[in-house]
């Protein structure tokens, strides 16, 4: 691509201009002094005759009225320099000339209204005659019979063509002056828009909108400069809409191979969680086959943790297909209006039996009715999986809270708080994720998977609600806090 032309020196507007209307002003003085040379004179010389013929008319119309004709012909000396004589036979009736003889002929030979015009070195019909003058004559008769003279010298027309050309280069070299600075003015002035409009379209081709057109002329140019403006705003708007798309795009990327990874993961832990209680059922449901446990007790055993890990497996699997459906979307909400604390307390008694095992205080939020609007199935699953991993976490003989407070936006806050060691900080943030396991061998000893959270996580976002866990100084509280209004 060839570089662009920036309007610099000999090619900028201001010297075009300058050059154009200079050239301009030289060729009309140049064409006026080859008219005022060549054509002045034959241009001159017809105004006279043409002077002439006018007095003619002018006198013959007042032929019959010699008052009138003398003022007419006293008229065209004063105003034209026009000298008339007026005669008949031999006898003279008027003349504009003062102090000259005139040598009258005789006869003329001209119809009434005809007339003859001649240019001569010199006057014929004066007795004194100045031969040096050059004259244009007119001679003819009248409607009444009376013979018309009419004179009309011609001024020296080369002397006034040279006086004229002098002049006129002396004028026209002011005028060239004075119009080329005036032009270098204007144009200077006319292209300092221009330049500031070059310089907003440049940083637009740079990608660069910050500039902007600040003229506040109302014709073309500031048009042209409101026109430059708007397009630089479209495009700034287009481009940031097209980072925008872009940056979302590469979100959409980054996620899609976040979403296949977390795939690739979760079905690779699917694999590994169902390995070994799939491996203990084969093994154990082998051994039964084998008549291994002969005595009852060991049989029951036996049949025990097959039933066990047959309800592990079932109870992954619906926490997965749960999890599954939140995250895809394909789960709708079922929001009513519910007692929470009803709720906590049916929770409270499905899990005495844990609870007693572990000798766990439990308490309760006071008896009173609080409701709130969710979905309450997967309320009591965000529920019973907090109770149970307070359950599973608690110190020996420690102590489970549940609580209901008063949150902001017309919100509950429900929460979980088990006495017991705290969860690392660096392991605050995963422990949403699925699979994700922060003491795995205790997980596996109390038959958790992993799971659990990020259900709870996921029924949360579906709720639109906050949901959350803190380290305390004597244990750990796990809140979420549905709509109570």
């Amino acid at each position: 691509m060839s570089p662009r032309r920036k309007g610099t020196g000999i090619h900028s507007l201001v010297w075009k201009l300058f050059a154009q209307v200079g050239g301009c002003i030289v060729a009309v003085l140049v064409a006026l002094w080859l008219l005022n040379t060549f054509a002045l004179k034959d241009y001159y010389i017809g105004q006279k005759q043409q002077g002439l013929q006018d007095a003619f008319l002018t006198a013959n119309r007042t032929a019959d009225n010699r008052a009138q004709l003398r003022q007419e012909l006293l008229n065209l000396r004063d105003t034209d320099g026009i000298d008339a004589v007026v005669w008949q036979g031999r006898q003279l009736l008027f003349s504009t000339f003062d102090k000259e003889r005139f040598l009258l002929p005789g006869t003329i030979e001209y119809k009434p209204g005809t007339y003859e015009m001649t240019i001569a070195g010199e006057d014929r019909l004066m007795a004194d005659g100045n031969p040096r003058d050059q004259v244009i004559l007119l001679v003819g008769t009248l409607q009444n019979g009376a013979h018309l003279y009419l004179r009309a010298p011609i001024a020296a027309i080369e002397e006034s063509v040279a006086v004229t050309n002098r002049f006129l280069i002396i004028t026209g070299g002011i005028a060239l002056v004075v119009g080329l600075l005036s032009v270098w003015v204007i144009s200077r002035r006319y292209a300092r828009p221009i330049r500031q409009l070059v310089k907003v379209a440049d940083g637009v081709a740079r990608l660069d909108f910050t500039g902007r057109y600040t003229g506040r002329a109302q014709d073309e140019v500031g048009a042209l400069g409101d026109s430059i403006n708007a397009m630089s705003r479209a495009l700034e708007d287009t481009v940031t809409q097209l980072k925008n798309a872009n940056v979302r795009l590469l979100s959409d990327i980054r996620q899609k191979e976040t979403q296949d990874q977390a795939r690739r993961a979760f079905i690779a832990n699917v694999s590994h969680e169902l390995k070994t209680p799939i491996a203990l059922i084969g093994t154990y449901a082998e051994g039964l086959r084998e008549d291994i446990a002969a005595g009852g007790a060991q049989q029951k055993d036996y049949c025990a943790v097959i039933e066990e890990e047959a309800h592990r497996i079932s109870q992954m699997l619906r926490r997965m297909t749960l999890l599954m459906q939140l995250e895809g979307g394909a789960g709708q909400l079922e929001i009513e209006r519910f007692d929470v604390t009803e709720l906590v307390g049916n929770l409270a008694r499905r899990l005495q039996d844990r609870l007693d095992a572990k000798e766990v205080a439990l308490t309760l939020p006071p008896d009173t009715p609080c409701y709130v609007y969710a979905d309450p199935y997967l309320m009591e699953n965000v529920l019973e999986n907090y109770l149970t991993n307070a359950i599973h976490h608690v110190n020996h003989a420690g102590r489970i809270t549940v609580s209901l407070q008063p949150a902001p936006e017309g919100r509950v806050r429900i929460a979980v708080i088990n006495t017991g060691d705290p969860i690392p900080t660096e392991e605050l943030p995963r422990i949403w994720e699925s699979f994700y396991k922060v003491d795995k061998a205790r997980t596996r000893a109390y038959g958790g998977n992993g799971i659990g959270l990020s259900v709870v996580a996921a029924i949360a976002l579906a709720h639109g609600m906050p949901y959350g866990v803190r380290n305390l100084s004597d244990g750990v509280e796990f809140f979420v806090e549905p709509e109570q209004i």
